[in-house]
């Protein structure tokens, strides 16, 4: 008889530097699914549930469905948007009936008020309804910040393997498999954990690029030295001020002692090289003189510290003051600003629009700027995503205007565009490939798409709460010294 696994999830990358709340309806406004409702959303979907789903049907189990929750990284999850959250996620197990096993899917960087371990959190509570014993297993993202709370609250862990993201639905297979593999035996594997005082920034974090990619090769050929479940690497997102901040192997197998010297060779192998993760900028003035100077196009302006996929408002200005006053060609920037957007709307197509844009959720991303330009474009935009990220995910912009001023195209919308691919701009008639400059508001997962094609690319030195200069930051729930904040941070591995 299949066995009869729920699954459910929590997710969402916080950054506790950025102004405001994020409350129940940001879940609702961009993943939120519970129910039969919760598989027509993530069917034939490169997600964790989307992978999850596929393996079940070749392992033969029964996926009873509770409720998925995914927010857009944002600042600190409202008390009561929590709470919601996970008592509707225990009504759900509740009504579930008898369950065999659990499938859960986190992020692992999630905070909240009153809850600064929210993914450990949850775990618990979901444990704390089950019968003894009953296996559970989660995934989270490279980004997590993994805890041993939050190791402890599961059976096995599984971490994706790629930046930018593409594996998550490889991850929601590799998760059901373990699993499966729990549900026919009494064996589970030994969990070990090796957290480093360690936070690179997101930027020098992408699994295709040294150091990194070398790192994870090492550690994909121990996955197969014999024993051993599953080995991910969470690099960490420190845009969280937790206690709990930084880099974390897991290595999860059937012997301790050659699990833990697993762990520990990768975390050492980590420590040492963590010097060569230094991240590159540009001042805003030379980045825009640079890419208007190149002899070709596209030229990538990465503005990092405006990253919409990292908890940042998507309406930073520097970079589009400097296009402006520079005087750039086929130039384009997509802001997050509705209320650019609405008075759009209210000139309609071919109206001249004079307003004053983004720059407006906080004083950290640079002023608002003055634009003057026709408005060549004013509708909703919804599509589905093509690329092989979240491929399939259906994404709502909300209303968007596009103005046009003089060289440089500004794209206004109601909802951030993570810029994971440049779907976005083709559903407001803008082609990607046709430009000799693209502003993207990430940190390396919108090379995934835009590297196929594009010409250059610099990293640029904007102000703001994802800024890859972390001394910019002020951390207060720190315990001990972490590179790079902390110069004189120190580990030493637990066999040295």
């Amino acid at each position: 008889m299949a066995k009869r696994v729920f699954i459910t999830g929590i997710w969402h990358e916080t950054n506790t530097f950025a102004k405001g709340r994020t409350g129940l309806e940001a879940f609702h406004a961009y993943q939120y699914a519970e129910g039969d409702a919760l598989f027509a959303a993530f069917a034939d979907t490169n997600t964790e549930i989307g992978g999850a789903m596929r393996a079940a049907l070749e392992l033969d189990l029964n996926l009873i469905p509770g409720l998925f929750a995914g927010a857009i990284p944002s600042g600190l999850i409202a008390a009561a948007a929590y709470q919601t959250l996970v008592r509707r996620s225990l009504d759900l197990l509740a009504a579930a009936g008898p369950i065999d096993g659990v499938l859960i899917h986190l992020h692992g960087a999630c905070v909240a008020e009153g809850a600064p371990e929210a993914d450990a959190d949850f775990l618990a509570a979901i444990r704390r309804q089950l019968p003894n014993g009953t296996p559970m297993v989660a995934t989270f993202d490279l980004h997590a910040n993994l805890s041993d709370a939050l190791i402890a609250g599961a059976d096995a862990l599984v971490g994706y393997d790629t930046y930018p993201h593409n594996d998550m639905g490889d991850r929601g297979a590799e998760a059901a498999r373990l699993l499966h593999r729990m549900l026919w035996s009494a064996r589970r594997p030994a969990k070990i954990l090796r957290k480093l005082p360690f936070a690179p920034p997101p930027q020098v974090q992408g699994t295709a690029a040294a150091p990194v990619a070398a790192i994870m090769a090492k550690m994909h050929d121990m996955e197969n030295w014999g024993e051993i479940w599953s080995a991910s690497i969470a690099w960490g997102f420190p845009y969280a001020d937790v206690a709990h901040l930084g880099v974390g192997v897991l290595v999860q197998g059937d012997d301790i002692d050659h699990t833990s010297r697993i762990a520990d060779d990768l975390a050492t192998t980590i420590w040492r090289q963590r010097g060569d993760f230094d991240a590159g900028l540009v001042g805003v003035e030379e980045a825009v003189r640079s890419a208007i100077a190149a002899p070709e196009g596209p030229i990538i302006l990465v503005d990092v510290a405006d990253n919409a996929g990292g908890g940042a408002p998507a309406d930073g200005t520097s970079i589009l003051a400097e296009l402006l006053d520079q005087s750039a060609r086929n130039a384009v920037i997509v802001l997050c600003d509705g209320q650019a957007v609405a008075a759009a709307k209210a000139l309609g197509v071919d109206a001249i629009f004079s307003g004053m844009v983004g720059g407006k959720s906080d004083d950290l991303h640079g002023p608002p700027v003055p634009l003057v330009g026709e408005i060549i474009f004013q509708q909703r935009v919804r599509y589905q995503r093509r690329g092989d990220y979240m491929t399939g995910q259906r994404i709502d912009l909300g209303e968007v205007a596009v103005v046009q001023a003089d060289g440089v195209t500004v794209m206004l919308t109601e909802a951030k565009a993570m810029p994971f691919d440049a779907d976005h701009l083709a559903a407001a008639g803008i082609v990607a490939e046709a430009q000799k400059i693209i502003v993207v508001k990430s940190a390396i997962a919108w090379q995934a798409h835009f590297r196929a094609f594009a010409k250059g690319e610099i990293y640029v030195d904007t102000p703001g709460v994802c800024a890859s200069n972390l001394r910019r930051f002020t951390y207060t729930q720190l315990t001990q010294a972490t590179y790079p904040i902390d110069d004189d941070s120190i580990w030493r591995a637990n066999n040295a």
